[in-house]
């Protein structure tokens, strides 16, 4: 089981990013978190723990991404 995060405000997550640079959780649809939600990684995908104490996996599938930054 991964770290929980909790979110600060609304948030609306195309994927969820939790190595950056490498594993990448891409949502197949966008996913709404309310003020008090809480995330975190389980078995390969994602969990969401509503402030209602309601849980849920969003559908999805984790990916390796790498990103190269330079400044211009």
């Amino acid at each position: 089981m991964g770290e929980r995060v909790t979110a600060p405000r609304m948030l609306l997550l195309n994927e969820v990013d939790f190595e950056p640079g490498c594993s990448v959780f891409e949502l197949e649809r966008p996913l709404f978190l309310r003020a008090g939600d809480r995330l975190w990684a389980e078995d390969d995908t994602v969990v969401v723990e509503r402030a209602s104490g309601d849980r849920e996996r969003p559908a999805g599938g984790m990916a390796c991404v790498c990103r190269r930054w330079r400044l211009l």
